[in-house]
């Protein structure tokens, strides 16, 4: 394999037009610029302190610059990833702080082994494990779980741990302990991001108030009133690490490395493929792969945690002007200097202003307009991204995927065991013919029956067919004496599939009745070909429409 292949950026660096710098100079300071901030206050929901946030940004932004084919996708620590973790190792008895760091670091080195494995095997594919349904459920539950763990902090009480309705709870329990400076800070940083996002979305607003607020804390006397501050912030770079894998029970981490995976995956990739698409490029979902995989073990070797691709900074990277991955290495270095030179700028930071961040960038994460929209389209859809978002919140995180992605291969697999089947009639003037329920207007020609099995015809549904055709035949249509089976929304055939046909064509003879298909294409004639159904419903050479069977029936019998 060529390194030009592994290593991306030997071939766009090779090409690279001067007329790119300045836009990718000037999107790489304003997105290290919102990164700093929301790095920051994202690991803390992983019971993580902030230099954490800094660390995993920063290498994962460098690393991502080698690997990655996105111009936009900025990776780093988010919201989603970080309760994943927090809110499951959160829950193990973790005797010391050292280990509890050493264990997130282990995760990420295991995403991204997991993403090297999937890279390795060209498993682009497990992006469709997690449907929009129910990462739509998913992210409304985190985003709610994420406001319970914050809510508190903003009114200045601590303490509050456990599933969204315990925080809940242990929040309206002790909402007399309300700090009202603490709050009134908060609140201000709300306001100020909602007005200045509204008003200049293109400013990193959140460096903004992060830098203010530390102004205003360090000018005044707010400390003395009960403010919790972020403190000392160790400058310089992270020490290189190895996890020891045996430091816990190595099935729970695999569990929730697999979920952080899927997840991240998922996202980078939306991410990633939404901005190629409206930039008009392509990216490599198996590259993709690859620089995941880097970029987390980078991370989770320098005392990080699992990163994905933000959707927040993704964005403003790509309103900046963003024209290469190069972008993203400008924020990274960025970062880097703000690790040697300016940690301790940060000492004085509300962490008031850290939870109205949060609260505020969680907003969008409940989406409810798609939420009305997967109602309009399919209640069963919405009833599976309500269970997950309820999942999330009454037992946890991992549970919540788990069981939302369960949820959709049981839907999926209940669909495909009760296809749709229509009874087709001809529409007068046309040589059409469509569902009689939809149109009834379509004509049923005498002693003919037309079946469209909607989806393929597989072992899990073969029964079900049969039957239905059965009874049909059996019942309300009983004169048959032509069956047509139309074939052109039946795309996939396996051997259970072509069993049933051949028992359904030999019940049918046997109540005198012909049977024909038609519009049988493709990979679906490949496959019937090599049975005795070629010459018994097809008979013919060309594909045959089904007024074509007609005709070709009706001249059969007069002869």
């Amino acid at each position: 394999m060529k390194v030009s292949s592994l290593l991306p950026i030997t071939q766009w660096a090779r090409s690279y037009n001067k007329e790119w710098l300045r836009p990718d100079i000037i999107a790489g300071i304003t997105v290290g610029a919102f990164t700093i901030p929301e790095a920051m206050a994202y690991v803390s929901l992983a019971g993580l302190p902030p230099q954490i946030g800094l660390y995993s940004a920063m290498v994962a932004l460098l690393v991502y610059m080698l690997f990655g084919t996105s111009r936009q996708l900025s990776l780093g620590p988010t919201s989603t990833l970080s309760i994943l973790v927090g809110s499951t190792l959160g829950s193990l008895m973790i005797v010391s702080t050292s280990q509890y760091f050493m264990m997130v670091s282990l995760v990420a080195v295991m995403v991204g082994v997991l993403a090297f494995l999937s890279w390795a095997l060209r498993l682009g594919f497990v992006i469709k494990f997690i449907s929009k349904t129910v990462l739509t459920g998913f992210l409304a539950g985190i985003a709610l779980y994420i406001a319970s763990g914050q809510i508190p902090t903003l009114f200045g009480i601590s303490g509050a741990s456990g599933t969204f309705f315990q925080r809940m709870y242990y929040f309206l329990v002790h909402i007399d302990q309300t700090n009202l400076t603490t709050l009134t800070v908060g609140i201000i940083g709300i306001i100020f991001l909602f007005i200045a996002t509204k008003k200049f979305p293109k400013l990193p607003n959140t460096l903004f108030l992060v830098l203010g607020s530390i102004v205003i804390v360090t000018l005044t006397n707010l400390s003395s009133l009960g403010i919790k501050i972020v403190g000392s912030i160790p400058q310089g770079l992270p020490s290189l690490i190895i996890p020891d894998p045996h430091i816990i029970d190595i099935s729970v981490l695999l569990t929730l490395s697999i979920t952080v995976f899927l997840v991240s995956h998922v996202e980078g990739y939306l991410f990633a493929s939404e901005y190629a698409t409206l930039n008009k490029y392509k990216i490599d979902k198996n590259q993709e792969l690859l620089a995941l995989g880097a970029s987390n073990i980078a991370v989770g070797l320098f005392q990080g945690l699992p990163i994905g691709g933000a959707p927040s900074r993704t964005a403003v990277n790509n309103e900046s002007g963003s024209k290469t991955p190069l972008a993203g290495g400008i924020s990274g270095i960025v970062i880097l200097l703000v690790l040697f030179l300016f940690t301790g700028i940060f000492y004085n930071l509300p962490q008031a202003i850290l939870a109205a961040v949060v609260l505020f960038v969680i907003k969008r994460l409940v989406d409810i307009p798609h939420f009305r929209k997967i109602y309009k389209f399919n209640k069963i859809e919405f009833a599976v991204a309500v269970v997950t978002l309820l999942t999330v919140l009454v037992v946890g995180a991992l549970e919540g995927i788990v069981i939302g992605v369960i949820l959709s291969v049981l839907s999926l697999l209940k669909n495909m065991y009760n296809p749709h089947i229509a009874i087709l009639g001809r529409i007068p003037g046309t040589v059409q013919y469509l569902d009689i329920k939809r149109r009834p207007e379509a004509e049923i020609a005498f002693h003919t029956l037309i079946v469209r099995v909607d989806g393929s015809q597989i072992f899990l549904n073969t029964e079900s067919i049969k039957n239905t055709i059965i009874d049909l035949v059996d019942g309300e249509y009983k004169d048959t004496k032509l069956f047509v089976l139309d074939f052109e929304a039946t795309s996939f055939i396996d051997y259970s599939g072509i069993e049933m046909l051949e028992e359904l064509t030999d019940e049918l003879k046997s109540r005198g009745i012909k049977v024909k298909a038609a519009n049988v294409y493709g990979p679906l004639r490949e496959s019937i070909k090599k049975t005795r159904l070629e010459q018994e419903i097809i008979e013919s050479k060309f594909c045959l429409t089904i007024d074509q069977c007609i005709k070709r029936w009706e001249k059969q019998e007069k002869e």
